[in-house]
């Protein structure tokens, strides 16, 4: 989301070694969560709703053309925050920059059509989904109406397969999951295995805002959820939508929110410390055998981005990934949210039965 505190900014947003590293890549992909417009005519059905308005302005889309992005999922719950015109907005201004997008579109057609890119002389098929029944409101594509590409999994499972057999390999980029949590559910977990049974290769998750575990499996790698990269802390007005003002304003002045409350007055919306942490997953699939590492990245309060080396959250990563990758996982998780409520009755915090489950 480029807008927030960073919008009009255009430079010394990323420090050079991040923007040195993603220049090292032949394509990057990330997920666009904002609807993009100057004028903020927001979506009847969201207001009526949650009221969770997420939008960025015209100008500020052009960080993605600095920052060399090739193609962006538009599979969220904040696609459709400024209606079907802004919808429909967003994606002309990304066709302008040359930004290829994904699940999404002016119609089913189109919100279900891959981004095909060929690297090394492989065929790479790109597919976004958006799990709509586990998260806010926002509508799918019909026939002749703009909307995002929903994910049910006969649905998904079918598209993977198509797209696999006329590709050399298929990513996967999945909007899912629990918000603000960094431990994957068992309903995730199941979702990638089918996708990966389908034939996904890589599968790169996004919408928890906090990182979650990158798992090389035997023939596909996963990033279960990539955690916010670009997302800036931003203002937010009655009932809760985001606000840019006409003239400056002193933020110093203004009340401050780690959560996102219903407010009566313009109120700054910082990030709580965890969703400052973002994930740049590094995927090599030239080889029969995807291969995915990842880098953290940390978005300081200034809004600027820089590479972030916490061996903690590297250790609590690494263990849920090795529960990921060898163990039934949902029996585990079932195991441990079992243990947490009967502790939790017995008058006992969590964070002394898993001293590794919080940071």
């Amino acid at each position: 989301m480029p807008g927030g505190i960073l919008s009009g900014v255009d430079a010394d947003y990323v420090s050079n070694d991040v923007l040195e590293f993603l220049q090292k890549a032949d394509l990057r992909v990330g997920t666009l969560e904002t609807a993009i417009g100057n004028e903020p005519n927001f979506n009847e059905e969201k207001m009526k709703r949650l009221c969770d308005v997420i939008y960025a302005k015209d100008e500020d889309l052009f960080k993605l053309k600095q920052l060399s992005f090739d193609i962006v999922s538009l599979a969220n719950n904040h696609f459709f925050d400024l209606g079907i015109n802004g919808a429909r907005h967003t994606i002309q201004l990304l066709d302008d920059l040359g930004i290829s997008h994904i699940g999404a579109g002016n119609n089913k057609q189109e919100a279900s059509a891959p981004v095909i890119k060929v690297v090394h002389d492989k065929k790479v098929a790109f597919l976004a989904f958006c799990d709509k029944e586990k998260m806010g409101w926002c509508p799918w594509a019909t026939e002749t109406e703009p909307g995002i590409n929903p994910m049910y999994d006969d649905y998904v499972v079918s598209e993977i397969k198509k797209y696999k057999k006329q590709n050399d390999f298929v990513v996967v980029m999945p909007h899912w999951g629990k918000e603000h949590t960094w431990v994957t559910t068992p309903h995730v977990y199941k979702m990638a295995k089918k996708m990966m049974s389908a034939g996904a290769d890589l599968i790169l998750g996004s919408h928890t805002h906090c990182v979650q575990p990158v798992v090389n499996y035997r023939h596909a790698s996963v990033a279960y959820n990539m955690g916010n990269f670009l997302f800036p802390d931003r203002l937010i007005v009655k009932p809760r939508s985001t606000y840019y003002p006409e003239t400056p304003i002193n933020f110093t002045s203004l009340p401050v929110t780690n959560a996102y409350p219903y407010v009566e007055c313009v109120t700054y919306k910082k990030w709580k410390p965890l969703a400052r942490v973002g994930m740049i997953v590094h995927s090599e699939i030239d080889t029969n055998r995807p291969y995915s590492s990842y880098h953290l990245t940390i978005e300081k309060e200034d809004g600027t981005i820089v590479f972030y080396d916490e061996k903690k959250i590297h250790s609590i990563l690494k263990t849920r990934g090795q529960l990921l990758r060898y163990y039934p996982y949902t029996v585990v998780d079932f195991i441990e949210r079992y243990t947490i409520s009967l502790f939790r009755k017995l008058g006992i915090k969590q964070r002394q039965i898993f001293a590794n489950s919080s940071f």
